[in-house]
């Protein structure tokens, strides 16, 4: 997968997106007092806010185009007391010489990790960047049947959305190829840039692998990893994880 194509369309995708999560991680990050370790930090979205709330916060990303494109929102974001630093780093990997009180995986991150034993390590990494008694949390989608079992190939519509960048709008869509055996997912996700007359001027293919996990699963990674759950939510309000719910809300602590 590469990440560095994302770096253009990271926000553009994101732009219709529903926000709780940063709110979330965002009063998270305020209850620790910072500062805050984000792994998969993309292009700042979530850690300029920390750093906006007056929150010290690091950033680290396996793509240095998205890097790039979050030292560029930091230079005209303005945060009131809070400092932030952007390091590149693979989060299989990760050993930064610093502990901190909040880890965040946030994104579903943790899924672009694609085999049991690299989303394992990357807990582990994670957890060694734990303070004494600090919190990782992350956030994952629930697998849904219909989705691991749709082989159909038809894409389907994510919405529609105004690039900030060129101001044109435009029109998002996915097509999923899951593997329940891998428990993977390999999506093309397509954009099409439309002009004044609501002509197609770009169509842009990005890819996308993950592997997902059941809660279950999560609990087993956790012990491997040193790991306990405090909480897990079904939604970033604190809702109950159910089988109804599309989100799963971890925060955890070394056990």
């Amino acid at each position: 997968m590469d990440y560095d194509v994302w770096a253009e369309w990271y926000d553009v995708f994101y732009s219709t997106a529903v926000v709780e999560d940063v709110e979330f991680y965002v009063e998270l990050a305020q209850d620790s007092g910072g500062p805050v370790l984000e792994i998969g930090c993309g292009t700042g979205r979530i850690s300029l806010r920390i750093a906006a709330a007056g929150i010290d916060v690091v950033g680290v990303d396996f793509s240095t185009a998205m890097l790039a494109k979050a030292r560029q929102r930091a230079a005209t974001t303005k945060v009131s007391g809070g400092s932030f630093e952007f390091v590149h780093g693979d989060m299989r990997t990760l050993a930064l010489d610093r502990q901190f009180p909040l880890v965040i995986i946030p994104a579903r991150t943790l899924y672009l990790a694609l085999t049991p034993d690299e989303q394992l390590e990357t807990l582990r990494r994670a957890a060694a960047h734990l303070a004494p008694g600090g919190a990782l949390a992350f956030n994952l989608f629930v697998p849904d049947a219909e989705l691991i079992a749709d082989v159909s190939g038809e894409p389907f519509s994510m919405g529609e959305t105004i690039n900030p960048e060129t101001g044109l709008q435009c029109l998002l869509s996915a097509v999923n190829r899951p593997d329940p055996i891998d428990q993977t997912i390999h999506s093309i996700q397509t954009v099409e840039e439309l002009n004044d007359a609501g002509e197609v001027v770009r169509t842009v293919d990005l890819e996308v692998d993950l592997r997902y996990l059941y809660p279950s699963e999560i609990h087993v990674m956790l012990e491997q990893a040193g790991l306990v759950a405090d909480h897990v939510f079904g939604d970033f309000n604190g809702g109950p994880l159910t089988e109804d719910s599309g989100e799963m809300v971890w925060v955890v602590r070394v056990g």
